[in-house]
């Protein structure tokens, strides 16, 4: 299903990392974790050019999920952002962010979580509908 897809997810809560890393590597995917913004910085210091796909809270911690995305993009320019919420002003960011960007709230199943990637990707062009 996701195959060959390398994911980062970004979360400062480490069992969601860990259900969302399970989730998307049973779904075929290869996922690296991050529990903020200095975490994914390392990650992609550690791994150059290999994020397809980002997935990140909105609010951290240590900073901001459109921060995280301006530090993927940095060093995987092609690379997707998708962000997660369950903040209340939730939908306040999602009009912040833009009517393209892939918000999927919290919580969510597992489910919820592949689909949303798949239309992630489809929107992107990167797989066929």
């Amino acid at each position: 299903m996701l195959e060959h897809l390398r994911v980062l997810v970004v979360d400062d809560e480490p069992d969601l990392c860990e259900i969302v890393k399970r989730v998307l590597s049973r779904a075929g995917a290869e996922v690296y974790t991050a529990s903020g913004l200095a975490g994914a910085e390392r990650v992609c210091v550690e791994h150059p050019a290999a994020i397809d796909l980002a997935i990140t809270d909105l609010k951290l911690n240590d900073g901001s999920g459109v921060q995280v995305a301006e530090v993927v993009r940095a060093n995987c320019p092609d690379a997707l952002i998708m962000y997660m919420s369950g903040l209340p002003y939730f939908d306040a960011a999602v009009v912040e962010l833009g009517e393209d960007a892939s918000v999927i709230a919290k919580p969510f199943r597992a489910t919820e979580l592949v689909d949303m990637v798949q239309v992630a990707l489809i929107r992107a062009g990167r797989v066929a509908p």
